[in-house]
Formats: structure tokens, sequence, C-alpha cells
């Protein structure tokens, strides 16, 4: 087990690899469903995420989220807002180049994610909850200008909340 521990560190820190290395950073805009109480509610986060391409097929992305805009969710007697207070997630981003101007790539990793439910009525209590769980999605990016890149992605969280979001990226050089 230490030699292969060993070998994959010499593997990762070889000069091609670290050569090949393009660290980013992007700023994306989210639209989630989340399901509560039977019903889908629409909360709305800012997401910041930052990653490197390892190789042409390969990568890793880390993600923070935090809440833009909540969601009402209407029962008998009560309404709740329903938001996704703060998540971060890790990913290994295996993913395809078509031709230097887009590419498709995939997303898989964990999520720790923080949602609360607030009651405007005092009989039904409001509830904070944090939750972890397995995630995957897909997307696609454009390559705009030097290494500036738009895109969009769809990622299952949780197996009760998934986002669809778009944004911009920059390299860091």
């Amino acid at each position: 087990m230490k030699r292969l521990t060993v070998a994959l560190i010499a593997a990762l820190s070889s000069p091609l690899v670290l050569a090949a290395e393009k660290p980013y950073i992007g700023i994306d805009y989210q639209i989630g469903t989340l399901t509560a109480f039977n019903t889908d509610v629409k909360p709305e986060t800012f997401r910041l995420r930052a990653g490197t391409e390892i190789t042409p097929y390969l990568g890793v992305e880390a993600q923070a989220g935090a809440n833009t805009q909540p969601d009402t969710l209407s029962r008998p007697g009560v309404d709740y807002e329903i938001k996704i207070d703060s998540y971060y997630a890790l990913f290994v981003r295996p993913q395809i180049s078509l031709g230097g101007v887009a590419s498709i790539y995939g997303l898989l990793g964990g999520t720790y994610m923080d949602v609360s439910s607030h009651s405007n009525n005092s009989a039904f209590p409001s509830d904070t909850g944090f939750d972890k769980s397995f995630s995957y999605g897909g997307g696609i990016d454009f390559n705009i200008y030097h290494g500036i890149r738009l895109s969009a992605d769809y990622i299952q969280y949780l197996d009760d909340y998934s986002a669809v979001s778009a944004g911009i990226r920059f390299p860091i050089n």
C-alpha cells in the first residue's frame, strides 16, 4: 500500500502533469429544485467554484454556495420560507474537449448542505437541517476569450435537491 501511495504522489507531481494543470475560479447563479413535503420548491443560490484541469481529460473542482432567494411553500394554515443556507461540494471532473471551442464534462463527488425552513405560524415549527450525499452531474462550457469560459451544468447534489447553474469561469495564471 505504501508503494502505491508513493507511486501516485510521484505521478501526480511529475513535470508532465504539473505542466498540464490549468487552475480556474468561477462564479455562477443556480436555480435549484428541492422536494419538501412532497412538493417541489425552487430556492436560488450563488455559487463559487475553483478547480484545476490535471490532464486534458480530468480535473478536480470544489464548489461553495449560499442562499440568494428562498422559495415559499404554502400548506393549509402555514407558509414555509425554504432556503439553501449554504453548501460545499468536491468533485472529480472527467471532460472531453470539443476542438478547443467547448468542452463537455461530468462531475462525481460529494456534497454537504445546510437547508432551513421558516414558518409564518408559531403552531408549525421552523427547521434547520444538515445533509450530505454522493453527488453527480454534467455540463458544458464554451471558451469565449483567452481561457474565459461560459458554462452551464446540472447537478444532483442530494437525493431531494438538484440545481441548474449558469456562469463564468476565469483562468488563474
